[in-house]
């Protein structure tokens, strides 16, 4: 009877559950309603159910429909550039919300030089990229990687993808040719740094000031372009404690498509028979012909100094802070190898940033930062470097021989150094320790009016070192060992001192007005040590130096310093969040110039349409700004103590010491100017779903410092002077979008279009053209009045001569017929390279020479696209370069024509097995 009892009030019990669950769902409600904003509906606003993933989106009427809402729920309503609102359900079935946009969104602030301004206020062409969400698309421990593409007009180019070299930033093409052309990077309002030394995960923002009237605040600092750094602020009242680590693999996209060692080995014999007249296997037996080619002998050295490389990254952050004080201190470590063997690169950084509010009226604030780098790698240098000797060094000969020695020949004797000595005696590092102590004072006087003064120190010291060998290739070529050591200090410090005065009287007018004046001074002391035919130099390398040979060691130092002085006034003025105008001047005076004193003004206009009445009740466009700017830039980055002559001692025989002229004076240096127009538009529609900017602009460099040719009688071959212009002119678009908002799924695209024009609108050389100065590949370009900057310069290939071609008559120039065959004339036989005769002379010479190409990319783009599905996120990146030339220089080397790269008479590349022969002589190679 009692287990009967339990059973009734059990089955009551799960019948009052069902009634009561019953009930509870039967309070669920269909909510419907409408979003609008001031101007009519929006579409694709979000509405959900707080805490839950129920929810959905308004069409584009702005209308919703959300089923299984409980009465007590509360919904989210919310959608970019809008406050999001929260609204009790209360047991409603239609709620209608009108949005309000953000006025933090409104009044959004982007940094520029010496401050910040709101986004809608900027009148200059300034681009934009959210650290955070680049580097989380693009895992990197260097963070220009993660700009490439991201902003219209900045390139980032990394050429040779060795880990202990920077990357190349250009913004709007190059504007010099003997000075910097790199952009100047500013960290928290510090000028000076570099990107590859800076821990990703501080960094909150870069912005890049590309036009003149927007870089002209920075002067002679400011010629190519502005990347301005932002670090974290951390949170008040809350420690955060972040770690990051992430690895990275590399490894060889592509290997040459060179000859095994079996096909090279039986190329070679051929070259032999047919160059030389010999037997056949002259070179290889026919028993080395089978080790090649059942592989126990023979090596690629083409793929043998490569590697599958790792890079490892581990990064460690603590903020926090209270109402008063805040503080980030970081650390970081780096390992990252290269694809070529023994080529290494090792970061340690460290960063404490402090900010406290001493008073209401006073803030001080100190950053104190820094890195210890390590950098090791083989000789990767144009010429006789390890790649291009690999590319084409003999795969059927082995790097050493059995008593160890190395085998430095070809397969004909001719001597030569084996490639994989530079990675096996490789024995050098690049050492780096840097810290700067950066630290301000800000006094707010007035309501609007601050004044900041800032001082940042920087010590830089490096320690370069190479021991080169028995077996090394310094020694191979100069025939004795060598150990060196060169010791850099570098004590710099940057004075700035800013008055800003931010103001808005009534909602008509705002104003924002900035004065600085700074000073900088710099000292480098450099010493290098060279030791010669060290006694036992595996052991004690750099160590101790005075055991050279005496007569050979050589001792070298300088000392250079350089100061710079400059004022800035800049005022940006708003009326009727509206018309907006942007006027600045800056003054510099620095030591390295003979006119040491120039002034760069700037002015910008900005019209917002939008907040015109004729546009303003326009639900379709929510941005509409057109921008105008001049400005003026200089560039005075040329070595120090030019405009004086440069003296070398000379040791007499009686052992007294005479000095040479050893570059003479170029003593009426003046600065570099770059004068530039930007026209821009800033566009946008629903509600900020699609927005667009784009920009022209015009820039004319001009005074440019160039090593210009001189007479023979002048005693030198060329003097540093200011002289040519040089034009670039271009169109930048930027186009973000928003395709898919909704509570689920979210796709955000942004796509980057950019061309730039660079050319040489002046060379005052008799004939307005010009080699460029620098090292042996320059020979490659010239300088020519009228031309675009890369310009390939050399000899038109015109196939290869036939037999019938050689035995034809020569024409000359007139059309005559001289009686002698091209062959004669020429001196060429059927099989060799043919070159365009240009003048008809005869003879292949410098006159032949043209223009044959162009390295300058027409345009480039980027496409970046970041999806997000719920708690799962997904990004990729492309970017590209078209409409440019690359000359093939190692191919070139491959072919044994650059006399200063040594290379076998025939080369594994794949091209001899379609070389020109008697019977084969439908052809792309010469025989």
């Amino acid at each position: 009877m009692k287990q009967k009892s339990s059973f009734f009030k059990a089955l009551g019990i799960m019948l009052l559950s069902v009634l009561f669950a019953t009930q509870a769902n039967a309070q669920n409600l269909t909510v419907t309603g409408t979003v609008t904003d001031n101007l009519g509906p929006v579409i694709g606003a979000s509405i959900q159910v707080e805490g839950t993933s129920n929810g959905c989106i308004t069409d584009i009427d702005g209308n919703y429909t959300l089923p299984n809402v409980p009465a007590n729920a509360t919904l989210v309503f919310s959608y970019i550039g809008y406050q999001t609102q929260k609204i009790a359900v209360g047991g409603k079935t239609k709620i209608d919300v009108k949005l309000a946009e953000d006025s933090q969104l409104l009044q959004e602030v982007v940094v520029v030089g010496y401050g910040v301004q709101r986004k809608s206020d900027l009148t200059g062409a300034v681009a934009s990229v959210k650290a955070a969400d680049a580097l989380k698309n693009t895992p990197t421990g260097n963070v220009s990687d993660a700009l490439q593409g991201r902003m219209a007009g900045v390139s980032v180019l990394s050429g040779s993808g060795n880990p202990t070299e920077d990357n190349t930033i250009r913004v709007r093409g190059i504007n010099s040719i003997t000075a910097e052309t790199g952009p100047l990077v500013v960290i928290d309002g510090f000028i000076g740094g570099s990107l590859q030394s800076l821990n990703p995960s501080d960094i909150q923002s870069i912005e890049v000031l590309k036009d003149a009237s927007a870089t002209a605040v920075y002067g002679s600092r400011g010629a190519n372009g502005v990347l301005l750094v932002t670090t974290k602020n951390p949170d008040k009242d809350k420690l955060t404690v972040s770690f990051n680590a992430f690895a990275n693999i590399k490894t060889v996209a592509k290997y040459a498509d060179n000859l095994s060692p079996y096909e090279y080995a039986n190329l070679v014999n051929e070259f032999g028979k047919e160059k030389f007249g010999y037997e056949d296997n002259h070179y290889y037996s026919a028993a080395e012909l089978e080790a090649f080619k059942n592989g126990t002998a023979g090596f690629d050295y083409s793929r043998e100094i490569f590697r599958t490389a790792v890079t490892q990254n581990y990064e460690l952050s603590i903020a926090g802070g209270g109402e008063k004080t805040t503080f980030l201190a970081s650390l970081r470590y780096q390992d990252d190898k290269g694809i070529i063997k023994e080529s290494d690169s090792q970061i340690y950084s460290w960063r404490l940033k402090m900010d406290t509010k001493i008073k209401k009226w006073l803030t001080a604030g100190l950053n104190i930062y820094g890195h210890y780098r390590n950098n090791t790698a083989p000789r990767i240098t144009q010429y006789d470097g390890l790649i291009q000797q690999a590319m084409y060094f003999p795969s059927t000969i082995s790097p050493k021989k059995e008593n160890g020695e190395y085998n430095n020949a070809f397969f004909d004797g001719s001597p030569t150094y084996n490639p994989m000595g530079y990675i096996w005696e490789s024995n050098n590092s690049n050492k780096t320790i840097n810290n700067r102590l950066q630290g301000y004072v800000q006094f707010n006087i007035l309501d609007g009016l601050t004044f900041r003064s800032q001082l940042g120190v920087l010590f830089d010291n490096r320690l370069n070192t190479s021991v080169e060998n028995e077996d090394s290739y310094y020694n191979y070529k100069n025939k004795m060992t060598q150990g060196q050591s060169r010791s850099y200090w570098n004590t710099s410090w940057l004075n700035t001192n800013t008055l800003s005065y931010v103001k808005e009287f009534n909602k008509n007018h705002r104003i924002n007005a900035t004065a600085v004046f700074e000073q900088s001074y710099d000292n480098n002391y450099n010493h290098t040590s060279t030791a010669y035919n060290l006694d036992y130099i595996d052991r004690i390398g750099i160590n101790n130096l005075a055991w050279s040979d005496a007569n050979l060691a050589a001792i070298g130092s300088d000392r250079i310093i350089n100061t710079l002085m400059s004022g800035m006034l800049r005022v940006n003025y708003v009326f009727m969040n509206r018309y907006m105008i942007t006027a600045s001047i800056r003054a510099d005076g620095s030591s390295r110039l003979k006119d040491k004193w120039c002034y760069f003004p700037s002015a910008a206009l900005a019209w917002d349409l939008k907040q015109e009445n004729f546009l303003k009740e326009n639900s379709f466009i929510d941005q509409l700004k057109l921008r105008l700017g001049y400005g003026s830039v200089g560039n005075q980055s040329v070595e120090a103590y030019r405009i004086y002559s440069k003296m070398s001692p000379v040791r007499n025989s009686d052992g007294s010491t005479s000095y040479k002229v050893d570059r003479p004076a170029a003593p009426y240096l003046k600065w570099e100017r770059n004068d530039q127009v930007n026209v821009g538009i800033d566009f946008g529609i629903l509600n900020g779903r699609v927005r667009l900017t784009a920009d022209w602009y015009n820039k004319v460099s001009k005074d440019i410092l160039l090593e210009l040719a001189q007479p023979t009688h002048m005693g030198y071959s060329s003097l540093l002077m200011n002289s040519g212009e040089i034009k670039n002119t271009g169109v930048e678009f930027t186009i973000s979008a928003d395709p898919f908002t909704n509570k689920d799924f979210n796709w955000h695209t942004d796509l980057t279009l950019a061309h730039n024009k660079g050319t040489y609108a002046s060379i005052p050389t008799p004939n307005h053209r010009q080699q460029q100065a620098g090292n042996y590949q320059n020979q490659l370009f010239q300088m020519i009045e009228g031309e675009k900057l890369g310009t390939f310069w050399g000899y038109t290939f015109d196939g290869i001569w036939q037999e019938d071609e050689v035995n034809a008559p020569f024409i000359d120039a007139n059309g005559n017929a001289t009686g002698e065959t091209n062959g004669k004339v020429y001196g060429v036989v059927a099989g060799n390279s043919k070159y365009i005769d240009v003048n008809k002379d005869g003879k292949i010479n410098t006159e032949d020479q043209g223009i044959i190409g162009c390295g300058q990319p027409t345009f480039n783009w980027g496409w970046n696209n970041s999806f997000n599905y719920k708690n799962f996120d997904f990004s990729f990146f492309v970017v590209g370069f078209h409409g440019f030339d690359i000359y093939n220089a190692t191919k070139q080397i491959g072919f044994g024509l650059i006399g200063s790269q040594q290379v076998a008479g025939v080369t594994p590349m794949r091209d001899f097995l379609d070389r020109w022969t008697p019977t084969h002589t439908n052809n792309a190679s010469s025989g």
